[in-house]
């Protein structure tokens, strides 16, 4: 059976300025304010709006996947932009460690994300076909689509509206037959699951090598790298900011954006500025190549089984997972002081591969699946789980990012375009989410979307 979007195939609602396949009109609430953007398939992504006539300078301070697409969107509106780092290269953390998956998640999966949400999952799979099409890098680009396996009966009869509601956003859903499992997933062994619901539109990358290429682009179109370059505060003049102060000196700017990942809540605290994002450990592991796992194998996840995300990693697998029961130790980390990558502790692929030996009857090959290499980093997480984006009022002409909630690679070409049009705009396709953060966020005058609840986009 596939689940299809009866009525439209791009109506995004309230969420205009979005890329969206060709849109027919569709049968919609009449209080619905649906803003309808048809783009051919085949163009460039329209990322822009209006040229920037000022030329403004614009600082980005990070250059994890946020922090670039921001920097590539604010570069395509004519800025001029410097990328600060405080490492030396890009996509050396939390970015470097993502497990790189890419789809539609709205509604079948994360329950409160919905039309808006969709939208961003939609830009962040173009702007990723569209970048590995324009660049000679190998990003680890693969069309490989999604399948979510459940393996109890009970979840997967409560998953049933939710994947007709997704339909209805235009995610295309097909729920697998044992025929059709054996030719899209021949790995596993249906008999022992309660259903699967597969996206053929999902793509992955491999972040440790797209957000890199990502910034040898910026850097070809004319932004200012700066690497082994750490921010330590905003210059300002007038009420406004003017620049940014760093170890080597300062730097003039007309606006500042910062999307420095865990670093950013530290940042920003110096300023007095509250940020509600929790650093968190995420750890994931590849195998040695294992026979029988195709390059093109779907994105794999369980949901109801320690919401395992698996997927081919050069011959083997990456493999990831959630722990039981309440947060280990070891995944908790100072927020105002964030270790580096390569001082995390990793304990939690050891408790995985433990897991993993739970679903070897559904996936034999996983009993192959020892640990080769680990990767581990540092998303933010909110208590509403929920992207954070605004200007700082305090600092006029300073914005930042926080908050990925483990969703910055998915949703990161959705943010930067969020954040650029904030800043050279005023408002965006996505500036509705103002008045929603006034009322969960209280006066900070965040701008907040989406929540999020699992660790591999």
């Amino acid at each position: 059976m596939r689940i299809r979007n009866r009525d439209t195939v791009a109506c995004l609602e309230r969420s205009g300025g979005l890329i969206g396949r060709p849109v027919r009109l569709a049968r919609r609430p009449a209080a619905s304010n649906c803003v309808l953007c048809c783009v051919d398939p085949a163009t460039r992504l329209d990322c822009m709006r209006e040229p920037n006539s000022e030329m403004k300078r614009v600082v980005v301070i990070g250059a994890g996947a946020i922090g670039c697409a921001a920097a590539w969107h604010l570069r395509q509106r004519g800025c001029a932009v410097t990328l600060l780092e405080a490492e030396d290269g890009p996509a050396t953390q939390a970015s470097a460690a993502a497990a790189g998956f890419v789809a539609h998640w709205s509604t079948h999966f994360i329950l409160p994300w919905g039309a808006t949400e969709w939208g961003m999952q939609d830009y962040g799979i173009r702007f990723y076909t569209d970048m590995a099409e324009r660049l000679d890098d190998d990003i680890g680009y693969v069309p490989c689509g999604i399948a979510f396996v459940y393996l109890n009966e009970e979840t997967w009869r409560f998953v049933q509206p939710l994947i007709a509601d997704a339909g209805e956003l235009g995610t295309s859903l097909e729920v697998l037959g044992s025929d059709r499992c054996a030719e899209v997933l021949p790995m596993l062994d249906i008999g022992r699951v309660a259903g699967i619901v597969y996206e053929a539109d999902a793509i992955r990358v491999r972040a440790a090598d797209a957000i890199p290429a990502l910034a040898r682009e910026l850097e070809r179109d004319g932004v200012d790298l700066r690497y082994s370059t750490r921010m330590t505060g905003l210059l300002e003049s007038g009420g406004r900011v003017s620049g940014v102060r760093t170890e080597q000196g300062t730097v003039d700017a007309d606006q500042v954006v910062i999307a420095a990942g865990a670093w950013t809540r530290p940042l920003v605290d110096a300023m007095e500025v509250p940020c509600p994002a929790e650093p968190t450990v995420e750890a994931r592991y590849t195998t040695r190549p294992i026979g029988g796992v195709p390059a093109d194998m779907p994105l794999l996840i369980f949901p109801d089984c320690h919401g395992f995300y698996i997927r081919e990693e050069r011959g083997g697998l990456l493999i990831g997972g959630s722990d039981a029961g309440d947060m280990p130790a070891d995944r908790k980390v100072d927020a105002l002081r964030p270790p580096l990558s390569t001082e995390i502790e990793t304990r939690q692929t050891d408790r995985i591969r433990e897991y993993i030996r739970e679903i070897e009857d559904v996936m034999p090959v996983l009993a192959g699946a020892e640990i080769e290499q680990v990767n581990a980093g540092l998303p933010t997480f909110t208590d509403e789980n929920r992207f954070i984006v605004d200007e700082i009022a305090s600092h006029r002409g300073a914005f930042f990012v926080s908050g990925c909630n483990e969703g910055g690679v998915t949703h990161g070409p959705g943010l930067g375009k969020l954040v650029s049009e904030l800043m050279l705009d005023g408002s965006s396709a996505w500036d509705q989410f103002r008045i929603v953060a006034l009322t969960l966020l209280g006066s900070s005058g965040l701008i907040s979307c989406g929540t999020f609840t699992h660790g591999f986009l």
